[in-house]
């Protein structure tokens, strides 16, 4: 990318130019994610019985994908943790919405020694959507950063000639 003196840029500017627009997107995008992760979350493969057989809750796995792709995305074309960060605290508080709801249609399955008994496979699957959305924003904020910084020293290490990255 060249800048506004058509000289290259120190480091590649993926970031949207109003970043206002962008954190409503992150914020939205967040909602959409909780929404679509607790549809998905409750997607089950039993190997065996239903209380003794082995659970895959691929759902969950589904969902949590979504959510990294999500921040990863709003991270690097931000350029900041800013926007992945609010991204997974809505996602996060989305599903905490969902897995406290006492309402007539619950969506999840909160966590007790009775559900777990009764329900083994649709509480496993809640508990890795809740517990895992938060983990997943951290995963995320670590990635980003790290790309980011990777991409700064590559670009610095671009625009001094004669010398390499990682000599």
């Amino acid at each position: 990318m060249s800048g506004p003196t058509g000289q290259p840029s120190s480091s590649p500017n993926r970031g949207l130019r109003s970043r206002p627009v962008l954190m409503g997107i992150c914020f939205t995008g967040g909602a959409v994610i909780g929404v679509l992760g607790t549809a998905v979350h409750g997607n089950l493969w039993m190997l065996g019985e239903t209380h003794t057989g082995f659970v895959i809750p691929w759902g969950a796995v589904v969902a949590l994908l979504l959510s990294l792709l999500g921040q990863l995305w709003a991270g690097l074309r931000a350029d900041s943790l800013l926007e992945p960060t609010v991204m997974g605290i809505t996602t996060f508080t989305v599903v905490t919405i969902a897995y406290l709801w006492t309402g007539p249609d619950q969506l999840m399955v909160p966590y007790s020694a009775e559900a777990m008994q009764l329900l083994p496979g649709p509480t496993l699957a809640s508990l890795i959507w809740w517990l895992g959305s938060a983990g997943i924003t951290l995963v995320s904020m670590v990635l980003v950063k790290w790309i980011l910084a990777r991409d700064k020293a590559v670009a610095r290490a671009a625009a001094r000639p004669g010398e390499g990255f990682l000599m």
